[in-house]
């Protein structure tokens, strides 16, 4: 039987998605041209689920919008958004301006991009981005918003620069971990001589984004998040295109990096060499909690819960790096056939006995009652087959690992129970920094 409604989502709407990915923009801002309370709500959605990430510039509350009511619903609201564009020129200092729509101003036919279109002629930055939160959930305003960047913003007609690469795939607040996983990447990637533009930390600026067009290849990390803009990318500004998994561990981060020198340059010596070394570093912690986790017992059966990047990434890492048996994965996009077969596929990767059962369910009740069904099939006279067992997943999952009395960690949006500045879970690191959070939850009430 399906459900008209999702309970308790793992995402935003369109417009949400556009919305963070704007604000995570050095000086840009957006203008929302939507019904009252849009803005505000896409604003506390992302703030709260992702780890408390606080605001930029000129975000969050302080959001300009149109705020359109009835009148505008009737005539038009056109003459508002003209308004709204010329009072956050003249009030908001920043270097770009985006217009993003929402339901009502794209189902009345508002036509946003002559409006803006004026202010563009007077040499004003602002672009448009019709997000109708209808149109899909943050994954789709992602790509929404980065397609009109890389339209009207991104400059045209630049000479490739060797060894230079854009990051994406990794959707800010949706990934609760954005930031650092960035920047771990860009740390790695630029010690092997390559130029790495991520656009979204906090240490980014508009310049990066408007040379864009520049680099030799876009790596998404992601099997299905971010296509759309590397499709634009390669459409506008002819730059080939990659989709790798996003790498958490020693494991996976080595064959990423040897995936990702078989489409640019890259010094042979100096990937074995940066493998040996960071290799090295991750081993160097972990052999000192090895006997801790011997001795303990801290094997677990897992279940992972959460997006695509997530659900086949924390998979791999427990039971390729952790050595957990990995029972249950749960991946909670909205997802068509062919992306889903597009995760599946990516799943069949895995070893054939560390292969998980696999489903793709967004509603968080119906995830409890998936998991029961298989629990009950294998049921018998010793007990639940999945004990010890950990769930790694949202804070939405919480009441699901108590009622297995598993341990749990949010790793996945939204997380409400933490507060996230420069973590990062990608790359060695990031992988050795996600073992310590798991083995410190399981410990904390020792």
């Amino acid at each position: 039987m399906s459900s008209n409604f999702i309970e308790r989502p793992r995402y935003q709407c369109a417009l949400g998605g556009a919305l963070v990915t704007i604000n995570a923009l050095n000086r840009a801002t957006a203008i929302v041209h939507a019904a009252p309370g849009c803005a505000s709500a896409a604003d506390g959605a992302a703030k709260a689920g992702s780890g408390y990430w606080g605001t930029s510039s000129c975000s969050g509350r302080a959001t300009p919008s149109t705020n359109i009511l009835e009148k505008e619903v009737i005539f038009g609201g056109e003459h508002r958004l003209a308004e709204q564009i010329e009072s956050t020129l003249s009030i908001v200092d920043a270097d770009l301006y985006a217009v993003l729509t929402g339901c009502m101003t794209d189902i009345i036919g508002d036509d946003v991009n002559s409006v803006a279109g004026k202010f563009r002629a007077e040499g004003k930055p602002v672009i448009v981005a019709e997000t109708g939160g209808f149109k899909g959930n943050s994954s789709s305003g992602y790509d929404l918003i980065l397609t009109a960047l890389i339209h009207q913003y991104v400059a045209k007609g630049l000479p490739k620069i060797p060894r230079q690469i854009n990051l994406l795939g990794l959707i800010p607040t949706q990934d609760v971990f954005w930031r650092g996983n960035l920047l771990e990447l860009k740390r790695l990637l630029e010690e092997l001589g390559l130029q790495v533009n991520t656009f979204f930390s906090p240490f980014d600026n508009l310049a990066s984004l408007r040379t864009a067009s520049q680099a030799e290849l876009n790596v998404v990390l992601s099997d299905v998040h971010g296509l759309g803009a590397a499709r634009a990318f390669a459409e506008v500004h002819e730059i080939p295109y990659i989709n790798l998994p996003l790498p958490i561990g020693p494991t996976a981060t080595k064959e990423f990096l040897e995936e990702l020198a078989r489409h640019v340059r890259i010094s042979p010596a100096a990937l074995r060499a940066i493998v040996e070394r960071e290799t090295k570093w991750y081993y160097a912690y972990l052999e000192h909690v090895a006997e801790l986790y011997n001795d303990l017992d801290l094997q677990r059966f897992g279940i992972v819960v959460g997006d695509a990047n997530y659900s086949y990434a924390l998979t791999r890492f427990i039971s390729e790096d952790l050595g957990w048996i990995p029972y249950f994965a749960v991946v909670t996009d909205m997802l068509d056939d062919s992306a889903q077969a597009a995760v599946t596929e990516r799943f069949a990767k895995l070893a054939p006995e560390l292969r998980p059962r696999l489903i793709f369910e967004t509603d968080t009740s119906r995830i409890a009652v998936a998991l029961e069904r298989e629990l009950a099939e294998e049921q018998d006279e010793y007990g639940s087959p999945v004990s010890p067992a950990f769930v790694l997943g949202s804070t939405w999952d919480r009441p699901l690992a108590q009622g297995l009395k598993a341990g749990f960690l949010s790793v996945t949006y939204p997380v409400t129970n933490r507060v996230v500045t420069d973590q990062a879970y990608a790359g060695y690191r990031g992988g050795l920094r996600l073992l310590t959070d798991i083995l410190s939850s399981l410990l904390s009430n020792r």
